[in-house]
């Protein structure tokens, strides 16, 4: 029997690691916004606000409302609500790359989760394509440390949102017939609402009313539109067609591009090791799509 290459799994595939790849840039306009003066919190606030009228626009047009799915997608999108806020302080307040690597213990809590909530086995192939990516991201961030211990809030941060972010691939691929464009409208709704709640009830953030320019707003409107709101369909809509942990382990294709990106504006530095380490995911990634089907309990 022939089977088409470009298969459901593999649109999902590339759905996830384009979203995901996304997600590696958004480092710049979150420091730019929190150090022109609105602080981590309202600078997360403002970037997913902006692509919130989109999300409902699209789920309203092409989504699939169904009144017994509003718990399901209000988990969903607390739990992403919950990662997104997270991670925007980690990137914000402590070092890029740490914070990225601490939010991609995800594979891990992805894994346990299929396995206590689903009862999807891990079979070697799986197993072993984690163990190299894990192995790749060692050797990404330079291979002279230990286990990513965290030292600071930001540290906690990142890893608190991979745990979340996790979760909620789990749950999105546990319940695929949940329709993606509301699981993003949901998501996006509660990522902006708990920031601005962080901000006002964390925050001690004074700016004046003259920083938010008009450039300043067009530019917040456009990566809200044209970055947020896309990378965070391509992600939803890209875990219903595949296993959480392969999900998980294709959104590493973000902490390539926040290192290279960061080694090019901000002078992070990229040794043989770190280009190296890339490469490694990759195959791993290639490894886990291509090497096996999941297995059910």
């Amino acid at each position: 029997m022939t089977h088409s290459f470009f298969t459901p799994q593999l649109r999902g595939a590339l759905a996830i690691g384009v979203g995901a790849g996304l997600w590696g840039l958004f480092w710049i306009p979150l420091r730019y916004l929190s150090e022109a003066g609105f602080g981590p919190f309202w600078s997360a606030a403002m970037a997913m606000g902006a692509g919130l009228p989109v999300a409902l626009l699209a789920a309203s047009r092409w989504g699939k409302w169904r009144s017994d799915h509003v718990r399901w997608m209000a988990l969903v999108g607390g739990g992403i609500g919950i990662s997104e806020v997270c991670y925007f302080y980690a990137v914000v307040s402590t070092d890029v790359i740490r914070a990225i690597f601490l939010f991609y213990m995800l594979p891990i809590w992805a894994t346990l989760i299929d396995r206590v909530v689903f009862g999807v086995r891990l079979n070697p192939w799986r197993a072993f394509a984690i163990l190299l990516a894990f192995a790749g991201l060692w050797l990404l961030l330079g291979g002279d440390g230990g286990l990513p211990v965290p030292r600071n809030a930001g540290d906690w941060a990142g890893l608190v949102a991979g745990f979340f972010w996790g979760f909620t691939l789990s749950m999105v691929r546990g319940r695929a017939e949940v329709d993606p464009y509301w699981n993003v409208a949901s998501a996006v709704f509660f990522g902006t609402l708990f920031a601005a709640l962080a901000a006002v009830l964390i925050g001690s953030v004074k700016f004046s009313a003259g920083v938010f320019t008009p450039t300043l707003a067009v530019g917040v409107l456009a990566f809200g539109i044209l970055v947020f709101w896309p990378s965070m369909i391509g992600q939803l809509w890209g875990a219903r067609l595949v296993p959480a942990t392969r999900a998980a382990l294709l959104t590493m294709t973000e902490i390539v591009v926040a290192t290279i990106s960061a080694w090019a504006l901000i002078g992070t530095s990229m040794t043989t090791l770190s280009v190296v380490g890339g490469l490694v995911i990759v195959v791993a990634v290639l490894i886990d799509i291509y090497g096996n089907t999941e297995q059910s309990a």
